[in-house]
């Protein structure tokens, strides 16, 4: 009996020394883009940016937060310093936190997925802002919700290259934001992955 155990246990400590081979095969076969995690993660971002900017509009009355600076009448908002700090700051933590969402969804490569979401916003901001200009401004639903629409601000006759610019910088903040919290999200199955090996080795 005392045999048998020990030829399990040696067999158990032995026969996996290709186990980081196999778990860098499963990285590879189930990594890369992940358009299910990117997509919930880009609503999740959306979810977390109307969110935060109901709480502000509630808590700081005297600043607007200016994440979109296009009126309701077609007119740019005067940039203002403290409401455009204010609103890169609430799309990176948005993104933060749909990047978060898609790398815990996506397991791996995280960075490239929490960067997805981002890429899916700008689509969706496009894809509303050209039916705005084609069909009609009630179509633009970002236009509506008060949400970043940068495409459409960027087109009107009397833009400004401050806006321009904003519009840019806005862009590179929830790239940033997605792929930093995409690496956030996939940092905890990296943990569990080292630990599944680790264990195969014993």
């Amino acid at each position: 009996m005392n045999d048998q155990t020990h030829t399990v246990r040696e067999y158990s400590t032995d026969a996996r020394p290709d186990i980081e081979p196999e778990a860098a095969l499963v990285r590879e076969r189930y990594g890369k883009a992940d358009l299910v995690a990117s997509i919930l993660g880009m609503f999740a971002a959306i979810g977390t940016l109307v969110f935060l900017g109901a709480l502000f509009g509630a808590g700081a009355a005297t600043i607007e937060l200016q994440t979109n600076l296009l009126n309701q009448d077609g007119t740019l908002d005067e940039i203002e310093t403290v409401g455009a700090i204010a609103a890169m700051v609430v799309l990176f933590v948005s993104f933060l936190v749909g990047g978060i969402a898609a790398g815990r969804m996506s397991r791996y490569d995280g960075g490239m997925n929490g960067m997805g979401t981002a890429l899916w916003f700008l689509l969706l901001v496009t894809i509303f802002a050209a039916l705005g200009a084609w069909v009609g401004e009630e179509y633009n639903v970002f236009a509506l919700a008060d949400l970043p629409n940068w495409v459409s601000q960027a087109d009107v006759e009397d833009v400004t290259v401050a806006a321009i610019v904003m519009s840019i910088v806005s862009v590179v903040v929830i790239f940033l934001g997605g792929y930093l919290g995409g690496r956030i999200g996939d940092a905890y199955d990296r943990k569990v992955d080292a630990a599944l090996v680790d264990e195969a080795r014993r």
